[in-house]
């Protein structure tokens, strides 16, 4: 069976089937082998409009954005005539850049492509006081004044955003213009992505996809996840149609002048290992800019992003030529497992007949979240009648929705992020209620306090999260972020 057969028989009613039992907004999905696209929304992209989510509808991608801004570094940096040295001091180019330690000039390009830097990361993003000035990521850059590395610079792999925004600054002091731009010259405009943006205010508004948060799931008008101070980790816009032209620009022609590819040497350098991170199946390992891992016994190249009111999953196989991308604007949605069951149908003639594999078998095993119930009966009855189906719920044996605190952190993290704790506090309230032995709920807790000013209760949820769990790294994170008492 050709691709197109495949999918559509083995992975769309498995699709359809988890957002018709789930509780999502929207879901975008494509597949590419060899130059064959297959692509299809599920869901809406605004749970208010009921606007239809499409191939067009454009995503915020979060940390997908990265392999973007780590290709326009790496481009600077190859070819004819290089004009960047990735192993040079970035303080060359970004002098504002300084640390408490005086270590910034240890900081360069390929340590912070490959999160090799010994930055720490990035704790409140601000999305809700947006920095929209040209000048937002030299800002940044001057915010970091009173870090220090917390690792020696190319021992050990740590995530860092603010790594990222740096290199987005590089970009733009290189290039003389805007990251935005630079990346939009350098990358997205001569691989076709016309409509893809690091700015939101490009993204056409009927195209775009609407963040979604709380439980359940509501569109938090007037916040969502941007500002230009975090743009070169995090904001980049897509849609299927172009990621699938992103895809595709990775692997090896099979025909002349329908797609443009990336350099080679380039793709070489990107995709090498440079640290051991010890995640499989996506993360054994980083290169510039991409986790480095393998499915199915074959090598891949991938990224996932999560923000509030959104998440992705992007994975090549390069030596299949083959691409996978899942993206949602809800944090309700499993996108490596999606990832996952799309990746075993477009690799289907490497599977034992008759065996499952393990992403469709992990999609058809997801049950729905207790959350979304007891949230339902909350907003329309009231905090006892969320009690009594939360206690009729889960004396169900076996049982029919999933038990675990995941389901909980997935319905309020992304509001509290955004400093809209308006919209969870009194699914916050019942949780503790409900479960008071659970770390996580007094972590929340204990984090929409901190964001609402009240850090004495902050201080009170955090401690007793601890106490509950002290391997709780969340909660002790949020707690050393709280000024002394």
């Amino acid at each position: 069976m050709d691709l197109r057969g495949s999918v559509e028989a083995g992975l769309w009613p498995l699709v359809e089937s988890f957002v018709g039992s789930h509780d999502v907004a929207g879901l975008a999905v494509a597949v590419v082998r060899d130059e064959e696209v297959v692509a299809r929304g599920f869901g809406v992209r605004d749970v208010g409009t009921g606007a239809p989510a499409t191939p067009e509808t454009m995503f915020h991608l979060a940390s997908v954005s990265k392999p973007f801004v780590a290709t326009a570094i790496v481009s600077l940096a190859t070819g004819r005539e290089p004009v960047l040295d990735l192993d040079a001091p970035i303080t060359d180019w970004v002098p504002e850049f300084t640390l408490a330690d005086g270590r910034a000039g240890e900081v360069t390009a390929r340590r912070l492509l490959s999160h090799t830097s010994g930055l720490p990361d990035v704790m409140d993003y601000g999305w809700h006081d947006p920095q929209l000035g040209d000048d937002a990521l030299s800002e940044f850059a001057r915010s970091l004044s009173d870090w220090r590395l917390q690792a020696e610079p190319g021992s050990a792999f740590a995530y860092s955003n603010a790594g990222f925004e740096l290199l987005g600054l590089v970009l733009s002091r290189v290039t003389g213009t805007t990251f935005e731009d630079a990346v939009r010259r350098n990358v997205l405009a001569p691989l076709g992505m016309r409509d893809s943006t690091f700015l939101r205010g490009d993204v056409p508004a009927h195209l775009a996809a609407s963040p979604h948060v709380g439980m359940p799931l509501s569109v938090p008008e007037g916040s969502c996840p941007y500002t230009r101070r975090h743009a070169p980790s995090s904001t980049l816009h897509s849609n299927l149609v172009e990621l699938c032209r992103w895809m595709v620009a990775h692997f090896e022609p099979a025909s002349d002048g329908q797609w443009a590819r990336l350099d080679p040497e380039l793709l070489d350098l990107m995709s090498q290992p440079v640290v051991s991170v010890g995640n499989p199946p996506w993360q054994e390992a980083a290169g510039l800019g991409w986790a480095i891992g393998s499915y199915s016994g074959h090598r891949t190249l991938s990224h996932s992003g999560l923000d509030p009111g959104f998440g992705s999953r992007l994975v090549l196989v390069p030596e299949r030529r083959t691409g996978v991308v899942v993206l949602a604007n809800s944090n309700t949605i499993p996108a490596s497992p999606i990832a996952k069951a799309a990746l075993d149908i477009a690799l289907a003639d490497h599977h034992v007949s008759g065996v499952t594999p393990e992403g469709v078998a992990a999609v058809r095993a997801l049950l729905r979240s207790v959350v979304g119930p007891v949230a339902e009966a909350l907003k329309t009855s009231g905090p006892d009648a969320a009690k009594a189906a939360y206690h009729r719920l889960i004396a169900v044996e076996p049982a029919e929705f999933d038990l675990d605190d995941e389901g909980f952190d997935d319905a309020v993290w992304g509001a509290i992020e955004l400093h809209r704790t308006d919209l969870v506090w009194p699914l916050l309230r019942v949780w503790t209620e409900l479960r008071p032995d659970s770390s996580a709920a007094w972590t929340m807790a204990g984090w929409a306090h901190q964001m609402d000013g009240r850090l004495d209760l902050a201080r009170t949820a955090l401690r007793r999260a601890v106490d509950l769990d002290p391997g709780n790294e969340d909660a002790a994170q949020v707690m050393n972020s709280l000024p002394p008492e």
